[in-house]
């Protein structure tokens, strides 16, 4: 585990895809932030057994907790949202990460931001109970396109549809809503909620599958959901959610993160400090054929895409929970992301001031073998202090450096 700052961790994120800027390759690295108003950048070392460091500290800029950060789909640029009520557009250039502009308007506390897959538009949202879309013009210019006022109270989560023009937002009103772009008007095509289908308290948080034809969501009522999303054949097409899926009886308190693997596993972080992986029947199966495959080709796994629907088996294939870490951090998880590309690299937050690293293992399952296990990496201590006490933090963990808690 990697100790931070002695103010609650938030919302890591992977760097998605390559870039040309020097040491930045894709899922090379990982941002963070906290309650103490920094942003930390972390990089894997090129040399084998150096583990992460922390290349950069991005701070000085918000006055209050920084509750998101989100990369931009080119990775060229990384926003952060903050409960100052605003949210900063930074860029790497010249060695060095400089805010680049800082978008305002909320009320108040802005609780999540997310860039479009397309990187032309920017969504945010806060506990003004609106959702912000923004839309990028020339140079560091953002324009706000519109502002919605669908939810009756805070809004905790965004995410876009991981290739169309499609937003989910989540709210404390125990609703879902999907929005979609009419010429740059954003519309609330379907809100999901109500008895027998929708959540019964607080959602939290809200992804889409790899493939885009799923969406999960948790929520304060301890349950995940699992949506399927078609699309009409109308002109434009329309998208339309239904539950598929609520898998319950695995989570003690409040579900506050999830987050879709690209080979169809689900993770989920809770207030008992507790991390589950989900996944249909016939996932795990399908990963470790898809494992076997790689390595009978000799391909490196980190190079050959995996589509998103590895092991859906169809969407009426039963959920299970196939691992579950108790007291995974010492206090709340706040939130879970997948690698995007490396397979059951998992990095989690939690409010004991730590990031942790887990690898998900996926043996073939024999009578003496578990499905599967879950581990934690670890990164010596002092590399740590000695970083954050130059004001410049430095650390990484290495794949094959595995740590069963």
């Amino acid at each position: 585990m990697v100790k931070l700052w002695r103010a609650p961790t938030r919302c890591p994120a992977w760097l998605r895809s390559h870039t040309t800027l020097p040491r930045r390759r894709a899922g090379k690295s990982l941002a963070t932030c906290a309650a103490d108003r920094t942003v930390r950048i972390w990089q894997q070392s090129r040399y084998e057994g150096r583990g992460w460091r922390c290349a950069a500290v991005l701070e000085d800029t918000h006055t209050k907790s920084i509750r998101c950060c989100c990369w931009s789909p080119g990775s060229t640029h990384l926003a952060t949202a903050s409960f100052d009520g605003t949210t900063a557009i930074w860029q790497f250039q010249g060695g060095i990460w400089e805010e680049v502009n800082k978008l305002e308007g909320h009320e108040n506390e802005v609780k999540a931001v997310a860039w479009s897959p397309c990187g032309n538009y920017l969504a945010t949202c806060g506990r003004d109970k609106t959702v912000w879309f923004w839309e990028r013009g020339v140079g560091e210019e953002y324009d706000c396109m519109d502002v919605k006022t669908g939810h009756s109270q805070d809004v905790k989560s965004i995410a876009w549809h991981p290739s169309k023009e499609l937003l989910a937002s989540c709210s404390y009103d125990n609703s879902i809503k999907l929005w979609v772009n009419d010429e740059g008007d954003w519309i609330c095509v379907q809100t999901l909620e109500g008895a027998a289908v929708g959540h019964t308290s607080t959602v939290w948080s809200v992804c889409f599958s790899a493939d885009g034809t799923r969406l999960a969501s948790v929520s304060d009522d301890l349950t995940l959901r699992v949506w399927n999303v078609s699309w009409s054949q109308d002109l434009p097409p329309t998208p339309h959610a239904v539950l598929a899926a609520t898998i319950s009886g695995h989570h003690k308190r409040t579900i506050f993160s999830v987050d879709w693997s690209r080979e169809g596993v689900v993770a989920t972080g809770d207030a008992a400090n507790a991390i589950n992986l989900f996944a249909q029947q016939g996932t795990l199966e399908a990963i470790n054929s898809d494992i076997a495959e790689k390595a009978d080709l000799s391909i490196d796994p980190a190079a050959k895409p995996v589509n998103g629907s590895l092991g859906s088996s169809g969407s009426s294939a039963p959920w299970e929970c196939i691992c579950s870490v108790e007291q995974a951090h010492t206090a709340d998880v706040n939130c879970v992301k997948w690698h995007p590309q490396q397979q059951g690299l998992l990095a989690s937050a939690g409010d004991d001031c730590v990031v942790k690293l887990w690898r998900h293992h996926t043996p073939v399952a024999t009578a003496a073998a578990p499905a599967a296990a879950v581990t934690a990496s670890s990164v010596a201590g002092q590399a740590v202090q000695t970083a954050a006490a130059m004001g410049r933090s430095s650390v990484i963990v290495p794949p094959q450096c595995d740590i069963v808690l």
